[in-house]
């Protein structure tokens, strides 16, 4: 059984079919870049339910460098007239001839752990890639584009309460996890300076702290990936600050169907926030969250201090995301809902 047909996913795709208007991409061709990657993955699930459960007509394409890690993930669509498997890197230039209508880029990674062990690749994938993925838009006439940014693009050191998509902030580029923020500000640079220039349509979605089945949970550097991990592999949660941090996360279906709302919008608007700021909590109070789904486990406070080259330790401002809301997008699925139905997807494969 692959993650498609685990219970508690299609669970979540039913949710996100429901709350999806398909029609704007019946008859079309969806290329989606790191189709390996945990957003994408589900974004792919999305779209092959649709046409499953719906009877969509849409052809996919889904691309990455590792044909064999595409093969297994997506081993229940194997004969699918509809899907494709593209072993390709964004790195080079692609050369995919036939007609494409929707491009979600979303290779890249962003794991603190690949911040400071390959910021070359981080660079390369964000801006090489970028360039790669637009000069192929631009032999698609009216393909848009959809990016996964990020929040960390507004830096720090602005004093808005909340931060709109018209905000910004400062990046120190010597910092040495500077390598993704900065590299994903250039991205969506690349992408303006393309529309301008070239016309393409593009769209990009500021993503804040996505979590829920099939993320990957070692070696990831992220808290509520580090968190699940130490959980499910038995071991008691050590948090090395004092945990007093804030963050705010959304749950994967619900990222799906903002990015999916996104994609379907008419407008020329090119920065969606996409965040869930229902339920800020500190990671001290997320860490007993977990503990509490899992018998046995404690939570241990070291509270030494943070390493800035593998943290972000910018002061968390909370994500305007009326942008989005304004095309009928709401977050649906609770932080405690959400931990339990990732714990569950993972504790049941």
């Amino acid at each position: 059984m692959t993650l498609f047909d685990h219970p508690i996913v299609v669970s979540d795709l039913q949710y996100i079919c429901e709350s999806t208007d398909w029609s704007t991409f019946a008859g079309k061709t969806i290329l989606i870049t790191g189709a390996n990657g945990h957003i994408a993955t589900y974004l792919a699930y999305s779209f092959l339910y649709a046409v499953e459960e719906r009877k969509l007509d849409v052809t996919i394409v889904v691309l990455s460098r590792d044909k064999e890690k595409m093969k297994k993930k997506y081993s229940s669509m194997a004969g699918r007239t509809y899907f494709h498997l593209l072993a390709a890197d964004v790195c080079e230039k692609i050369g995919y001839k036939k007609r494409i209508d929707y491009i979600f880029h979303f290779a890249g990674n962003a794991s603190p752990h690949f911040i400071q062990t390959d910021p070359v690749g981080i660079l390369k994938t964000n801006v090489q890639g970028t360039f790669n993925i637009a000069e192929l838009a631009i032999h698609h006439p009216g393909c848009k584009i959809i990016y996964a940014s990020t929040r960390e693009v507004y830096g720090q050191g602005s004093t808005n309460s909340t931060l709109s998509e018209k905000s910004f902030g400062a990046l120190d580029p010597l910092e040495p996890r500077s390598c993704y923020p900065e590299s994903k500000r250039a991205a969506e640079t690349i992408l303006e300076a393309y529309r301008n220039q070239y016309g393409i349509r593009y769209a990009t979605a500021r993503i804040a702290h996505c979590y829920g089945p099939g993320m990957n949970l070692q070696n990831d550097g992220r808290v509520m990936a580090d968190f699940l991990d130490s959980a499910l592999s038995g071991n008691d949660i050590t948090i090395h600050t004092d945990g007093s941090a804030l963050r705010s996360f959304c749950y994967i279906a619900d990222v799906i169907s903002g990015i999916l709302a996104i994609a379907a919008d008419k407008s020329d608007t090119t920065a969606f926030n996409l965040s869930n700021e229902t339920e800020e909590i500190s990671i001290l109070d997320l860490a007993y969250i977990i503990a509490q789904k899992t018998p046995g486990i404690h939570v241990k406070v070291m509270n030494k201090p943070i390493n800035p080259d593998r943290y972000c330790t910018y002061k968390r401002t909370p994500l305007d995301c009326s942008t989005l809301t304004k095309l009928g997008w709401n977050p649906q699925i609770n932080l405690k809902n959400g931990i339990h139905r990732t714990l569950d997807s993972f504790f049941n494969p």
